[in-house]
C-alpha cells in the first residue's frame, strides 16, 4: 500500500512542477507601481518638490521575470538629477536603463506618468523649538507634581531655504497617557514634514506623577514688610497653619520654612475694618486649601 501512495504522490508533485515551469516559461503581461525617488541631487541642495510620487509600469515578459517583480524585495524607480538644480523636467523611458531591475527580459509596454519634474533648491538648516502633542489622563487621586519636560525641546531641521524659512516649530506625533499613576519618561516620535529631514527625529516627554494627599504645616511665621522708620506691626497671632494639597513624595519632605506668609505694613495702614489678610507663598505644583486663622488682628505702633 505505501509504495503506490508514494508513487502518486511522486507523480502528483513532478507533475505540478511541470505545469508551474510550463506556465511560468510563457509571456505574460502585468501592471505595478514603484515609489519614485530622484538621486544625485548636488552637494549643498535640496530636493524642493516633485510632480509625482510613483510610476506605474506595464510590463511583459516571461512568468518567472514578472514574479521576481512581484514577490521579490521592495524597489524604487531612481532617476538621476546629474547635479542640476531649480526644475527639471524628466522622460521616465530615459531613465529606465538607470534601473537594473527592469531587466533586458522585460517589455515596457506602457508606463505612466510619461514625464515627471521636481525642483531642487540650495539646502539650509534652522533650529526650532519642539511642541508635544500629547493628552495626559490621570488615574483617579493622582496629579502632577512637575512640569511636563521635552529633552530636548528643540531640534535643528534641514531642508531646501524656501520651506525652512517658514516653519517656525514642529510638533512630536500624537500620544496619549492614560490612567497614570506614575511618572514618565518616554520617547516621542517628531512628525514628519515632507523633504525636511531632522538632526534627531526623536525627543523624550518626562513628567511626575504621585498621589494627591493633604498636609497641614503648622506654626507658618507670619512676616511683615515695607515698616517704615519709628513705626512698628504686632500681628495677632504672629504664626499661621496652612493646609496644602500635593503630590505625597513632595509634601512629604517639604517643611512649614518652604512655605512663606507676608503681610505688608501699608496694608495695614490703609486697613478700616480691624484686621489684616496675610499673602501666602506656596512652593510649585501644590494647592493652598485652608489657613488658620485666615485673618490676623494688628496694632501698629509709633515711636
Amino acid at each position: 500500500m505505501k509504495p503506490k501512495f508514494l508513487t502518486i504522490f511522486l507523480v502528483t508533485t513532478f507533475s505540478i512542477i511541470l505545469w508551474i515551469f510550463v506556465s511560468f516559461s510563457n509571456d505574460y503581461s502585468t501592471t505595478f507601481t514603484v515609489p519614485l525617488e530622484f538621486t544625485n541631487i548636488k552637494d549643498g541642495y535640496a530636493l524642493l518638490s516633485q510632480s509625482n510620487f510613483n510610476v506605474s509600469f506595464t510590463i511583459k515578459g516571461q512568468g518567472w521575470s514578472l514574479a521576481q517583480l512581484t514577490y521579490g524585495p521592495e524597489t524604487t524607480f531612481k532617476i538621476s538629477t546629474n547635479n542640476n538644480i531649480g526644475i527639471q523636467k524628466y522622460n521616465i523611458r530615459s531613465a529606465i536603463g538607470e534601473n537594473n531591475w527592469l531587466n533586458s527580459t522585460i517589455q515596457v509596454v506602457m508606463v505612466s506618468p510619461s514625464e515627471v519634474s521636481c525642483a531642487v533648491e540650495r539646502l539650509s538648516y534652522k533650529e526650532v523649538p519642539i511642541i508635544e502633542n500629547v493628552s495626559i489622563e490621570l488615574s483617579e487621586g493622582y496629579g502632577l507634581v512637575s512640569k511636563v519636560e521635552l529633552i530636548p525641546d528643540s531640534v535643528k531641521l534641514f531642508g531646501p531655504r524656501s520651506l525652512v524659512q517658514n516653519i517656525e516649530a514642529v510638533s512630536s506625533e500624537n500620544f496619549s497617557f492614560e490612567n497614570n499613576s506614575e511618572s514618565v519618561s518616554a520617547q516621542l516620535k517628531l512628525k514628519p514634514i515632507k523633504y525636511i529631514s531632522f538632526e534627531n527625529d526623536k525627543t523624550t516627554i518626562q513628567f511626575k506623577v504621585q498621589k494627591i494627599v493633604d498636609k497641614v504645616f503648622k506654626d507658618v511665621p507670619v512676616k511683615v514688610v515695607n515698616v517704615p522708620k519709628l513705626r512698628d506691626l504686632d500681628l495677632f497671632p504672629p504664626v499661621i497653619n496652612v493646609t496644602l494639597r500635593g503630590g505625597l513624595e513632595n509634601l512629604g519632605i517639604q517643611t512649614s520654612e518652604d512655605i512663606t506668609a507676608v503681610v505688608d505694613f501699608n496694608d495695614a495702614f490703609r486697613d478700616t475694618i480691624g484686621f489684616v489678610k496675610p499673602k501666602i507663598t506656596i512652593p510649585e505644583f501644590s494647592t493652598l486649601i485652608n489657613a488658620s486663622p485666615n485673618t490676623l488682628n494688628y496694632i501698629i505702633k509709633q515711636y
